[in-house]
C-alpha cells in the first residue's frame, strides 16, 4: 500500500487484514482516535473501497433503470447513494453516484467492484456504457469529524446521508477530489488522488492536525453512527429497508430490478 511507510511513521505496529489490504488496527491509542473522529478530525486510510469509472452517454440513465434511487437528474459535481438489487429486491451492493461530466465515479464496497460491473455488463444491452475498475491506480482517504470541512476550505453541507457532493481541491500542492459523504451524522469527505500523491497528501493533513484512525476506530464510529457495512449487516440476505437505507429509495421513479418487491 502506497501509505504504509506514513502509517509506521505515525505509530501505526499493529496490522490487520482486510478486503486483502493490511491496515493499522490502531495508531497510538483507540480511545483518543475514536475522540478526534467524533469531535474534531480525523483521517483514515480507506484505499479498501471501491472505485470504479463508468463513461458513456447512457451511464446514468442506466444506472437510474438498475438500482433503487434517482440518479439520472444529477449535475455535475452532484451525487447520491443508491443500492442494486436482484429480482427478489436483494443487496448486490449499494453505490456512491458521482456525476464529473465526462464521466461517473461509482463508490462500491469493499471487494465489491467486479460483483458490480458483473451485474451492470449483464443488463448492459444497446447502451453506450464502459465501467473500468480505477481502484488500483487510485488512493482514497477518509477525513471524519466536525472540523473535515474546514481544513479542506469547504462549508459542509449537513446534507443527507444518500446525497453527495463533490469538490476539486489542492491540498498541499496535491490535486484531490474531495467528495462529501455524512457517516451518519458525522461530517465526512472521501479524498480520492493518486498513489504518487498518497504521502504527500497524508503528511499534509496529519501536519495540519488530523489524527491518523485505526480499523478499530473507524468500525466504532460507522457502527455508532448506525452506518451498515457489506457482510454483517449489507448483502444478498437483506432488503434496503430491512438495512435501513430508506433514504437511498425512491418510491416515486420508474422501474428498476427488484422494485416491486421493495414497493410491497
Amino acid at each position: 500500500m502506497p501509505l504504509q511507510k506514513s502509517q509506521l511513521q505515525t505509530g501505526a505496529s499493529i496490522f490487520v487484514e482486510r478486503y486483502g489490504f493490511q491496515l493499522p488496527a490502531v495508531y497510538s491509542d483507540f480511545a483518543a482516535e475514536y475522540v478526534a473522529a467524533t469531535t474534531t478530525l480525523g483521517v483514515h486510510d480507506a484505499s479498501y473501497m471501491g472505485r470504479l469509472k463508468a463513461t458513456g452517454e447512457d451511464s446514468l440513465d442506466l444506472l437510474n433503470r438498475m438500482s433503487t434511487n434517482k440518479v439520472d437528474h444529477l449535475g455535475v459535481g452532484e451525487g447520491a447513494v443508491t443500492v442494486l438489487t436482484t429480482d427478489r429486491g436483494r443487496i448486490v451492493d449499494v453505490l456512491g453516484v458521482v456525476n464529473q461530466g465526462d464521466h461517473v465515479i461509482l463508490l462500491t464496497s469493499p471487494g465489491r467492484q467486479q460483483a458490480v460491473i458483473d451485474w451492470l455488463d449483464k443488463y448492459t444491452i444497446m447502451e453506450d456504457l464502459t465501467i473500468e475498475n480505477v481502484t488500483a491506480e487510485t488512493t482514497m482517504l477518509a477525513l471524519v469529524g466536525p472540523d473535515s470541512g474546514t481544513i479542506l476550505g469547504l462549508t459542509t453541507s449537513h446534507g443527507p446521508q444518500d446525497s453527495l457532493t463533490a469538490h476539486s481541491v489542492q491540498l498541499g500542492g496535491v490535486d484531490v477530489l474531495a467528495v462529501e459523504q455524512p457517516l451518519g451524522t458525522l461530517s465526512r469527505y472521501w479524498l480520492i488522488t493518486s498513489p504518487d500523491s498518497a504521502t504527500g497528501l497524508w503528511q499534509h493533513l496529519t501536519e495540519a492536525g488530523a489524527v491518523p484512525l485505526g480499523a478499530t476506530a473507524m468500525d466504532a464510529a460507522r457502527v455508532n453512527f448506525g452506518v451498515p457495512e457489506f457482510g454483517p449487516e449489507l448483502g444478498e440476505p437483506y432488503n434496503p429497508l430491512e438495512a435501513g437505507l430508506i433514504g437511498s429509495v425512491d418510491f416515486a421513479k420508474g422501474c428498476y430490478i427488484g422494485q416491486e418487491v421493495i414497493a410491497r
